[in-house]
């Protein structure tokens, strides 16, 4: 049985033996495989690094941040804003969910989203020898039924069985405490991608029991992106007087840059990157230069970040808890690494 972690940015799969977990490896050594799909006019998809690298070069064929809608109504304010965000073109789908509309083709959300359990799963066959058809994917704790239920459609189109549907903070509480020597009540803060989620378990013996979770499937990684990447533009529209809100290639470029900021202001006091060849001004190709301090990154990162503890006060409340009353703080998600998000939840756990 294959363990699936189907990320917004990015997904992992596992497999569990005996002895131990191994998280399995692609062709080229690497762990993380980009959730992101890309439709190239040859025909042949790409999933995973070589879509990500799309992404540059074909914006608006190029999918991806999609666990963000999946299972939304077309016509939710969610999904309108990310019409509006996205480079790629999203319309209302038969059913009135979210589908993609690509090279005069459209494709369901769980259809992409099996695109990347598809390649999962052969980077399980490769690495083990052997077909692999069972699966358990995780999911955030505040998923609903329709979002769980188009994860399992995902899966089945990818040919995969999947025998369970796990919350992520869960999945967390597993790894972290299976079989703990003495009871704990611990905090699952979740910062990933595209989602934010806060569970609060307690844990004895081989028993994990969910005492409260909250949550926002419209809250991550993305968004620091995004303040970064609406700098970015703004400083381009000040040095070479181009406004880049109405081209989707051009600001996708930006996102993709700005991510990398971000992951490059996790370990420096300041990032700079140059774009080049940006977009056209007066007929000649224009560069971005740009440079970010790591004091600015938090100004731009605090707002959005402190919008997580109001959601991490909402489960307290449920599970008639303090900070105090905690034993542990768990850190899941990508977004976890930034250390700016590590003191905040320092400020307010207390721990």
């Amino acid at each position: 049985v294959l363990g699936i972690d189907l990320g917004t940015t990015n997904s992992v799969v596992a497999y569990a033996d005996e002895t131990r977990v191994r998280v399995l490896r692609d062709e080229e050594g690497r762990l993380l495989t980009p959730s992101t799909v890309s439709f190239p006019a040859s025909g042949e998809i790409k999933v995973g690094q070589s879509a990500r690298d799309m992404r540059l070069l074909d914006a608006q064929n190029t999918v991806y941040s999609v666990k963000r809608l999946i299972g939304r109504p077309f016509r939710s304010p969610e999904v309108r804003l990310a019409a509006k965000q996205l480079p790629f073109k999203l319309e209302e789908g038969p059913t009135g969910g979210v589908a993609v509309r690509v090279r005069q083709e459209t494709f369901s959300l769980p259809e992409i989203s099996s695109f990347i359990l598809r390649r999962l799963r052969d980077i399980a066959e490769g690495s083990l020898g052997q077909p692999c058809q069972n699966a358990v994917i995780t999911v955030p704790a505040n998923f609903n039924e329709l979002q769980r239920i188009a994860t399992r459609d995902a899966g089945r189109i990818a040919g995969l069985n999947v025998l369970r549907i796990l919350n992520e903070p869960t999945a967390a509480a597993l790894a972290y405490g299976y079989r703990a020597q003495q009871q704990q009540r611990i905090a699952v803060y979740d910062f990933g991608g595209g989602t934010f989620d806060i569970s609060i378990l307690e844990l004895s013996g081989d028993v994990i029991e969910v005492v409260a979770t909250a949550g926002d499937t419209h809250l991550g990684g993305d968004d620091l992106d995004r303040a970064i990447a609406e700098r970015m533009a703004s400083e381009f529209q000040r040095q070479q007087g181009v406004d880049l809100a109405h081209s989707p290639e051009g600001f996708g470029r930006l996102s993709l840059a700005a991510e990398w900021i971000k992951c490059q202001l996790s370990e420096r006091d300041a990032a700079e990157a140059t774009i080049k060849k940006l977009a056209i001004a007066n007929g000649v190709p224009v560069d971005l230069k740009f440079r970010l301090r790591q004091s600015e990154f938090q100004a731009l990162a605090s707002p959005l970040i402190q919008r997580t503890f109001a959601i991490c006060e909402d489960a307290l409340r449920l599970a008639n808890v303090r900070p105090s009353q905690l034993d542990a703080v768990l850190l899941v998600g990508g977004q976890t690494r930034t250390p700016r998000v590590r003191e905040m939840v320092r400020d307010f756990f207390g721990m």
